[in-house]
């Protein structure tokens, strides 16, 4: 029968303790530090993970990276409110929409970002006119007079898109005519316009009036 571990190292010296323990319990010791950490990890990323308030997909070929970096920030500091700062996180994806060949990174990106307009993930798109279009013709987009709470968009009439289905409800806008976004792309010639699915719809409606106070 063998002897409990307090007797067997009754006769022993501290190095000679320290060294029984981990040649025969080595193995359960390494995993206890192992678990010990995974649960750390687990409770430090929850407790400080962020909350995506503001999630922008663009669709475009060539753009300034540069330029997302500081819209973000800029963003961060104007949008978001000093208490929401530290919890909060924007995101502005772009998907690369120029190649007549699908990449393994576009494909990537498209099936990612299907995944989040499904779910109702998406908050804004910045894309080309046929983009819109096919949205648009489906009846897939919010109206932006009953998002935002705002009726008059002062935007000549004809950089503004409409919907199929009501013909004074705004789907789309230009965004050469909203200075947030001038220089982001090379190719201004793309309409802002929000999933008819988008959950976020409180952010949605603030980030409308910051445009159009922005104009």
């Amino acid at each position: 029968m063998k002897k409990p571990l307090k007797e067997i190292l009754a006769g022993m010296t501290t190095s000679e303790k320290v060294k029984y323990i981990w040649e025969y319990y080595k193995f359960f010791i390494i995993g206890g530090i192992i678990l010990v950490v995974l649960i750390f990890s687990m409770v430090n990323s929850i407790v400080n993970k962020k909350e995506v308030v503001l999630n922008v997909v663009v669709m475009t070929g060539l753009y300034d990276p540069e330029y997302i970096d500081q819209l973000k920030n800029k963003l961060y500091e104007e949008f978001l409110t000093e208490e929401e700062r530290d919890k909060s996180n924007i995101v502005i994806q772009t998907i690369n929409s120029s190649s007549d060949q699908l990449d393994m990174k576009m494909g990537a990106d498209m099936q990612k970002m299907a995944a989040e307009l499904s779910a109702g993930y998406i908050d804004f798109f910045i894309v080309d006119k046929e983009f819109f279009d096919n949205m648009n013709d489906q009846n897939q987009l919010m109206s932006f007079q009953k998002t935002s709470g705002i009726n008059d968009w002062p935007i000549p009439s004809d950089h503004l898109h409409f919907s199929k289905e009501n013909s004074e409800d705004i789907t789309g806008i230009d965004i050469s005519t909203l200075n947030l976004f001038k220089g982001m792309v090379k190719d201004e010639d793309k309409i802002i316009c929000v999933p008819a699915n988008a959950k976020n719809t409180k952010y949605i409606t603030r980030f409308l009036q910051y445009l159009h106070k922005n104009i």
